[in-house]
């Protein structure tokens, strides 16, 4: 119960750091376009896979008080269920079929793609977040580590797998 207080005062604290001081440069961030091409999706089949297909990491990069965690994790598994890595036996909720292919067709096109090779953004303080993927053979596939205020299809994901 601690943790799930933790991973909710983080969400909190996401909420009043969005923004940075008047005097940094957020100005500046860089995306390597692409064209989206539809992935076909079997989720009946994708859900027989063991394992997690997902795992958003965010870390807060500002001072937190000491009862708040800087780093938290959730975890979208293939069955379509969602847990933290401290309870990954119990079940913080389950995916929609349309988010479940949002975000499976998202993360394969992004390692087609490497979409994110060449995005950052600057940005003072915040949060920062860290998506990894294991495709259906269980290999890991970093799909971007870094801040996402600017790329609103980043924000979706995690607006996707934190609100299921």
């Amino acid at each position: 119960m601690k943790r799930i207080i933790a991973v909710l005062m983080s969400l909190i604290m996401l909420t009043g750091l969005t923004a940075c001081s008047d005097n940094c440069d957020t100005g500046r961030s860089r995306r390597r376009s692409h064209e989206a091409t539809e992935i076909k999706v079997d989720i009946e089949d994708l859900k027989t896979y063991n394992g997690p297909m997902l795992v958003i990491t965010s870390t807060i990069q500002a001072p937190v008080p000491e009862d708040v965690e800087r780093v938290s994790s959730i975890i979208l598994h293939y069955d379509g269920t969602i847990s933290t890595p401290g309870y990954p036996n119990q079940c913080l909720g389950l995916i929609t079929d349309e988010d479940y292919s949002t975000v499976y067709s998202f993360c394969v096109e992004t390692v087609r793609d490497n979409t994110f090779a060449d995005y950052y953004e600057e940005v003072c303080d915040g949060q920062t977040y860290r998506f990894v993927f294991y495709d259906e053979e269980g290999e890991e596939h970093v799909l971007y580590d870094g801040y996402i205020y600017q790329n609103d299809e980043l924000s979706s994901i995690v607006d996707i797998v934190y609100g299921s």
